[in-house]
């Protein structure tokens, strides 16, 4: 009998203990840390905090921005109109996504006014899809005279609803180094009159192109974004440049619009 068994048999005896080898705690798996607040989707106060009214009509949203009552109703006017070629293009065209995944009435009708009213020479917009927006933008370009819409997608079939017109210009991403392509072609452009993110909602790759656009954007263009309510990035954004917002309410999403004072 070794000595540490002689020595538990007279310990358990006398106190009903017995020694024992240490052996160290097994170590618990480490709890994953909580979300970043960047992970998060904003709360309705992250939204209020920057602006004081939240718009729930596309003219209540323009006027915010700063365009008179009477030439947001003219512009508005025309988007009937819009609508009809649009459905009449989507009749004659293979698309790739239902319609109602593209952007909803209220929002496409902002789009079409802030061009119209805006007047921009040059358009940037990130994310194509089928190409509603694309049109929509096109659209008002067309009507205005003058003005290059510039779009940025990975799929080199994207857009398939604004193919061949005369103010378009598709750039097809590097699938593998997308923002690259975006960046080098950014470098081309001396201005951004209006520019609209949305392709990669993801916090990081909005925050990008916020950071990448925003510079070249003069007093008076505007930086608008789709799907604001997914995750922080254009607040943090906005609240980070002291800037002033405004937010779209729309059916299923929001939009945000800046214009640079």
């Amino acid at each position: 009998m070794s000595w540490r068994q002689s020595a538990n048999s007279r310990l358990r005896k006398l106190t009903g203990f017995e020694i024992r080898r240490y052996r160290p705690p097994v170590p618990r798996p480490k709890a994953k840390p909580p979300a970043k607040p960047q992970h998060l989707p904003p709360t309705l106060h992250d939204f209020t905090k920057l602006s004081v009214l939240l718009h729930v009509t596309p003219a209540e949203f323009l006027e915010a921005l700063g365009w008179p009552a009477d030439e947001v109703a003219r512009v508005a006017a025309e988007f009937a109109e819009v609508t009809e070629s649009l459905e009449k293009r989507y009749a004659e065209t293979e698309t790739l996504f239902p319609s109602r995944w593209g952007v909803e009435q209220a929002t496409g009708l902002t789009l079409y006014a802030l061009a119209r009213l805006l007047r921009p020479a040059v358009t940037v917009e990130t994310g194509v899809a089928d190409g509603r927006s694309s049109f929509i933008l096109l659209s008002a370009l067309e009507r205005n005279g003058h003005g290059t819409l510039h779009s940025f997608d990975v799929p080199p079939d994207a857009g398939s609803l604004a193919r061949g017109h005369a103010r378009w210009n598709l750039t097809t991403s590097d699938a593998k180094d997308p923002r690259r392509t975006f960046t080098e072609a950014l470098e081309g452009l001396d201005r951004i009159d209006l520019f609209l993110h949305d392709s990669d909602h993801s916090y990081q790759n909005q925050m990008f192109e916020y950071e990448s656009a925003w510079p070249k954007i003069p007093v008076g263009g505007v930086l608008a974004s789709d799907d604001v309510d997914l995750f922080k990035a254009y607040v943090d954004f906005a609240e980070r440049l002291e800037l002033s917002p405004q937010f779209l309410f729309d059916r299923r999403k929001i939009l945000g619009a800046i214009r640079r004072a």
